[in-house]
């Protein structure tokens, strides 16, 4: 759980901050995802 902190809150902060940026609630948390995306948040667990 710990290795997910950090892709969750960067999650969490990209998506409010493209909310402001772009004034539109969709569009924030989409762009939020992306960069979830980027930060590792949805690899895969290898054992």
């Amino acid at each position: 759980m710990k290795k997910k902190v950090f892709p969750i809150s960067m999650t969490v902060l990209w998506g409010i901050v493209f909310t402001t940026a772009m004034h539109s609630l969709i569009l924030g948390i989409c762009m939020g995802l992306m960069m979830g995306i980027t930060f590792g948040l949805f690899d895969s667990e290898k054992g």
